[in-house]
């Protein structure tokens, strides 16, 4: 076949139970399309054709991402036909029988995308009614998940006559295909609903978590019998990495009754949402601390880092403030200086070297070199000789230009530097011109010490880091204390809940408390409540299956 309708057939892409399918071209508009051709067999057969065209009409009204989408529906040369979205993937049977079982961070993203699209079609009326890995299709990247084959669906609004005879032809083509992924009310003739789908879900969920199927049955007898009254083989017992919470999810989607189910598609969806959620968590590995240190460690260590930084800071800002003082300190010394050596310097520049006076501007530089603030003096003239110094041993000698001291700022034409000398302690030195009349005689070299001013930054920290410790033993103790009042409460609701998974939820929390916690037992009790009747209302072994079921979900929450 390489024509139908207006359709071009390229090639063979698989074969169903009911319909052969094609990858085909539409010229109109320049697509390519997957083409389902119903078999000559049931095409054959007018209400099998109206059926497979009713697929079409059923999910024709759906657009959801994790629906493939019907582009058209007919009938020529004596064919029914559907045009599809052609999704470039593998169907989940076949990744299954490739892969085996899948990881369960997989089956959670897989599972709420189809959840999302069941909750979409069972909104607008739509029953799947054959849910199974063929009839999904998964993504060449394996990220999306695709639903298709509404071949049974049918619109919610109809008559019962006309309901009870598409669902005996509903049978007929399931026992054609496979009767596996049948819910128990499928299986029992009994009518079906979306709770029906989700069974068909928690069939497929069960065997991508566990690499099996959940029902091993062969022959339709048998099947219908493990699907109806049999439970599924524990999940742990293949899939030990599967998360509790994951268990439940798949347990409650094969409940026998539809009534235990999840009530519908979003119910479902919400329940996977929070999985996957729970799952994104830092896992807590083993048990670890307790809240009650957990919590004040946890504000020491931030209060500690903003500590920190506030300190830093505070320091670095104390210590330019100390400097700036230090350093306009240390320019009026050496202005002072330069001013009593200008006139003197001025006036043995003009004369020879023998009839030069210095000693006046000696006395003076051993003078002020006296002053415990000061750590060196030097006075040189315009020649770079040393004229006057504090130490009496330099002078005459050639002037040597420090260097390798990185300069701090410059003040009204002094330069500022930092000065170190090993054994002298740690100085800030200024280089001064000396000038007088506009001209420049030399120059004048003093070292200020840093004792005062290292001393106060050092006692500014002394005082930072003290007053520190003490706000972190405040909140320390804060901490503790708001860890215990937080832990009491958690620990009464987490002994009712483990209790109630024993006793049928036939437990109340007693309380006279105001907050969100007096809300939480509020809470537990109303859910008690609800939860006591029904199972009151279950035989013995029922409630003890569910009791079960319903406290490990609770204690992994």
């Amino acid at each position: 076949m390489t024509m139908l309708g207006r359709y071009r057939v390229d090639d063979r892409l698989g074969e169903g139970a009911m319909a052969d399918v094609y990858r085909a071209h539409d010229p109109d508009i320049g697509r390519t399309v997957a083409i389902k051709v119903l078999k000559p067999d049931f095409a054959r057969d007018p209400d099998i054709a109206a059926r497979f065209l009713r697929e079409a009409r059923a999910a024709g009204a759906l657009s959801h991402a994790n629906i493939a989408t019907i582009y058209d529906v007919g009938e020529t040369q004596g064919a029914a036909y559907i045009a599809m979205e052609l999704v470039d993937g593998q169907p989940l049977d076949v990744v299954l029988q490739n892969q085996g079982r899948m990881p369960y961070e997989r089956v959670l993203a897989i599972g709420q995308q189809l959840a999302a699209a069941l909750a979409y079609a069972h909104r607008a009326g739509v029953v799947h009614r054959d849910i199974k890995p063929s009839n999904i299709l998964l993504s060449a990247d394996g990220q999306t998940a695709k639903l298709l084959d509404f071949g049974v669906a049918r619109i919610g609004e109809m008559d019962q006559a006309t309901a009870d005879r598409q669902f005996a032809k509903t049978q007929v083509g399931q026992l054609i295909g496979t009767p596996r992924y049948m819910s128990p009310e499928q299986a029992l003739g009994l009518p079906v609903d979306q709770r029906s789908d989700l069974f068909s879900l928690g069939v497929v969920l069960y065997e991508m978590i566990t690499g099996k199927v959940a029902f091993p049955g062969t022959a339709l007898a048998t099947l219908a019998i493990q699907i109806a009254q049999e439970k599924v083989e524990p999940i742990d017992r293949s899939a030990g990495d599967c998360p509790p919470g994951l268990r439940f999810i798949i347990d409650k989607l094969l409940s026998k009754k539809p009534e235990q189910r999840f009530a519908d598609g979003d119910a479902l969806a919400a329940a996977l949402a929070r999985e996957i959620a729970a799952q994104g968590e830092k896992p807590a590995g083993k048990r670890g601390l307790p809240l009650r240190l957990k919590l004040p460690l946890a504000l020491v260590a931030v209060t500690a880092a903003a500590l920190f930084a506030c300190v830093t800071t505070t320091l670095g800002r104390e210590r330019q403030t100390l400097e700036h003082m230090a350093i306009v300190s240390g320019k009026s010394t050496a202005a002072f200086v330069t001013n009593n050596a200008a006139v003197l310097a001025a006036e043995n520049a003009g004369l020879p070297a023998d009839q030069q006076d210095w000693s006046a501007l000696q006395a003076f530089a051993v003078s002020a070199s006296r002053d415990p603030a000061i750590r060196d003096l030097v006075v040189v003239d315009s020649s770079g000789t040393v004229r006057a110094a504090g130490d009496a041993r330099l002078v005459g000698r050639p002037y040597v230009q420090p260097t390798g001291e990185p300069l701090m700022e410059a003040v009204d034409g002094a330069q500022v530097a930092a000065a170190a000398d090993r054994g002298r302690g740690a100085g800030i030195r200024f280089l001064q011109p000396i000038r007088y009349a506009g001209a420049e005689f030399g120059r004048v070299d003093l070292v200020v010490k840093r004792t005062a001013l290292d001393a106060a930054l050092g006692s500014a920290r002394t005082s930072l880091l003290a007053l520190s410790g003490v706000v972190m033993l405040v909140v320390l103790l804060i901490g503790y204390l708001s860890g215990a009042m937080v832990a009491r409460p958690l620990g009464r609701l987490r002994r009712a809940l483990d209790e109630a998974g024993n006793n049928g939820f036939a437990l109340r929390i007693s309380h006279r408390r105001r907050d969100e916690f007096g809300a939480a037992f509020d809470a537990f009790n109303r859910a008690a409540a609800a939860v006591e009747p029904q199972l009151a209302e279950t035989d013995e072994g029922e409630a003890a299956v569910l009791a079960t079921r319903i406290a490990p979900s609770r204690r992994a929450a």
